[in-house]
């Protein structure tokens, strides 16, 4: 009983609890911003898909109209590349700017010595 007192009574290096609390938030952030990929990528291909529908449900009329369709399509896959590169920015965007303020306070606590009130 004393053994684990004993133990308990030791504390725990500063750094490995900022490096753990580090690499905690730092996979949160990993992992929010790769669910948020895979919807953009699922918002990119269920677009495309409709798109490619319709063409196809247009190419079945007169030539006049299905070369209409077609630059329709190659706009709204030129409107569809616009968004998705403008998402996957603003999310690549948020993601550096999340990381670098858990580094900062990461770096913060370092010097403080004080620990994160998330820790476990």
């Amino acid at each position: 009983m004393n053994e684990t007192r004993e133990q308990r009574a030791k504390p725990v290096p500063m750094a490995a609890v900022v490096d753990q609390w580090k690499e905690t938030e730092l996979s949160k952030s990993r992992n929010k911003y790769e669910k948020l990929s895979e919807k953009i990528m699922s918002w990119e291909d269920k677009k495309r898909k409709k798109a490619k529908r319709k063409l196809h449900r247009t190419e079945r009329n007169v030539e006049k109209t299905k070369l209409k369709a077609v630059q329709r399509f190659r706009d709204e896959n030129e409107r569809i590349e616009i968004i998705v590169a403008s998402a996957r920015a603003h999310a690549y965007e948020s993601r550096m700017k999340e990381e670098l303020k858990v580094k900062q306070k990461a770096n913060l606590m370092r010097t403080t010595g004080r620990k994160p009130s998330a820790c476990l």
